[in-house]
């Protein structure tokens, strides 16, 4: 591999979605268990044999991505998990030997895993996470980083049979290039004695820009130094392995890792939808009475600051009563929805525009005038009133009208929202009450 790090490329071919499994396993109460419980909480429809030349049969139909096979089945004939090695499935296999020698034979097979038999639902909720784990690690992508061609190959090895993408870095200083060039890895894997760059100094570097938690990083090592270990995990490495290590341990480790970065990752997600949340409204995506709250303080501010003054326009939809009655709430959504979009439109990047509740809304406009402000709010009714409201199918087609109130902050009451609130809303009722389809603004 050459060492400019844009021609590193990423190994994906062997990564797959799994959409078939074949489940080898001579106990019926088990197989059944194991079938209803993936198509359960997967989707995935999945086959079952109790024996080799019935689990032969069926792959000579269907080209499974995954078997799930008992090591000691009724017809064994000794070499069945290098048949389905050889046919280029993944396989986990399930044991009852429980001995260092069935271990250390499993632990050297290219397969994805291997489990004890113990109990059923110990076994159950194994097989489910470590498919979901499959399936998540296709979107994975990890960076090995060691000067050693082979110890390369090795480990990308075993992290094709765990379904995930990998990219080889040959020294320090092509990982971090690559890395500040922000290819995105999920992982990354490193010696940290190689020639060209100290393996703590790639890990400071890269926690100048990723927390342990956005990209964790997997440290080798060939000294047991206690001292280095301590060093390597101060650095900002999330674990440590010694040279040699053992590959069942290398995995296990691994995927820890990858699993906790998902886990932050959608904690993150779940926080920010949260956060988004408790300040939009959930139909039209405006801002709702919390966000208001929360920026009008900041408006009010700088109006006092550069002696300027800010606007609040009230909206509702005429007869909106009438159009849910007539037509359905969802036609009604549909409605509040269409205004909505006009109003997102219509505003400036500065004004805050929200739902207030049911078929009213607010626009809160910054640095402005009653006369900007009173043909900003008549150019919206015109849009309104001009726009047809349909629904997909198009056989229901109407127009509606919005009446709108307007008010002005001054020195008095510039620090005081409600009040210029209360104001614009008393003359939105003067609009609705003197025939609608009209903007007031005194």
């Amino acid at each position: 591999m050459s060492n400019n790090s844009t021609n590193a490329i990423i190994h994906h071919e062997h990564c797959k979605d799994i959409r078939n499994i074949l489940i080898i396993e001579d106990s019926l109460s088990l197989v059944r268990t194991l079938k209803e419980s993936i198509i359960d909480k997967l989707g995935i429809v999945s086959d079952i044999a109790t024996h080799e030349v019935q689990a032969k049969e069926l792959m000579e139909k269907t080209p499974y991505d995954l078997a799930i096979v008992d090591l000691n089945l009724p017809d064994s004939s000794g070499n069945f998990i290098g048949y389905l090695i050889r046919k280029k499935m993944g396989v986990i296999i399930i044991t009852a030997s429980n001995n260092d020698d069935v271990r250390k034979k499993l632990t050297s097979l290219p397969i994805i895993d291997y489990l004890y038999k113990t109990d059923k639902n110990s076994i159950v909720n194994y097989v489910i996470k470590s498919i979901q784990r499959l399936q998540k690690n296709k979107d994975a992508i990890v960076g090995i980083c060691d000067d050693s061609k082979l110890i390369r190959r090795q480990i990308g090895q075993l992290l094709s049979h765990q379904n995930i993408q990998y990219v080889e870095f040959e020294n320090e200083k092509v990982a971090n290039e690559y890395i500040k060039e922000k290819k995105t890895i999920d992982l990354l894997i490193t010696d940290i004695n190689t020639p060209k760059m100290s393996g703590l100094d790639l890990i400071r570097k890269i926690r100048q820009e990723y927390s342990a938690e956005k990209l964790p990083i997997l440290s080798f090592s060939s000294s047991g130094n206690p001292i280095l270990v301590a060093q390597i995990l101060k650095s900002g490495a999330n674990d440590y392995l010694s040279k040699p290590t053992n590959n069942e341990e290398f995995l296990t480790r691994l995927n820890i890792s990858l699993d906790n970065s998902r886990l932050h990752s959608a904690n993150e997600e779940l926080i920010l939808k949260l956060q988004e949340s408790s300040v939009k409204d959930f139909l039209t995506t405006l801002h709702n009475r919390n966000y208001f709250h929360s920026v009008v303080k900041q408006i009010q501010s700088q109006a006092q600051r550069e002696n300027t003054n800010y606007g609040i326009i009230m909206i509702d939809i005429d007869f909106f009563k009438k159009v849910n009655d007539n037509y359905g709430h969802d036609v009604g959504d549909a409605t509040i929805k269409e205004i909505s979009n006009i109003l997102k439109r219509s505003a400036r990047n500065s004004d805050v525009v929200c739902r207030w509740g049911g078929e009213e809304f607010l626009i809160l406009v910054p640095n402005t005038s009653m006369q900007e402000l009173s043909n900003f709010a008549n150019r919206i009714r015109k849009l309104v009133e001009q726009r047809d409201i349909s629904t997909k199918d198009g056989l229901i087609n109407f127009k509606v009208t919005i009446s709108l109130g307007v008010a002005l902050s001054n020195k008095t009451n510039v620090s005081n929202a409600e009040n210029i609130i209360n104001e614009a809303d008393d003359r939105l009722y003067k609009a609705k009450n003197s025939g609608r389809n009209k903007v007031v603004y005194e």
